[in-house]
């Protein structure tokens, strides 16, 4: 959705995952925040699922960073991250910082595990490669850059 990022639940009410947000009452703002965490949850057990399903040892396969004591695959419970909520709403800045700094950490986990298990090659990569066309990329290389010609010529 743009520079407005937004989520939306199984009844289809949108929230906004962008500010900005009351610190005493955000309750649209607390309620996508919890909403994306269900969905890098249900990534992060797909994952483990996949992992499983093509017969990866079970201490290789996916988990995030901060693991379940209870044998899952991540600690995600509702609104929190390791025990801290991710909800700004009546809740102390030092706690919930911690929230969106652990989710960034298995985001970033996420992102490792689907980049080396898929086919996935990077918009930045196929642009790189020696047989994408100049037709088919998103550039075309250029070989000088026309002001510092400019420059240059009026400078003699």
């Amino acid at each position: 959705m743009g520079s407005y990022p937004r989520i939306m639940d199984s009844n289809n009410n949108t929230y906004e995952l962008f500010g900005p947000v009351n610190l005493f009452w955000s309750t649209r703002y607390d309620k996508a925040m919890t909403l994306f965490l269900t969905c890098l949850k249900d990534f992060a057990e797909f994952a483990h699922s996949k992992d499983q399903g093509n017969s990866i040892p079970p201490e290789k396969c996916f988990k995030l960073p901060y693991n379940n004591p209870r044998g899952g695959p991540c600690r995600i419970e509702n609104d929190k991250v390791e025990n801290y909520s991710i909800t700004q709403s009546f809740n102390k800045q030092e706690n919930w910082t911690k929230a969106p700094k652990y989710t960034l950490c298995n985001l970033k986990w996420a992102l490792y595990w689907f980049v080396g298990s898929t086919n996935f090659q990077p918009p930045s990569a196929m642009l790189l490669s020696p047989s994408a066309s100049a037709v088919g990329s998103f550039y075309t290389k250029h070989t000088a850059e026309p002001k510092f010609e400019a420059r240059n010529s009026s400078n003699h």
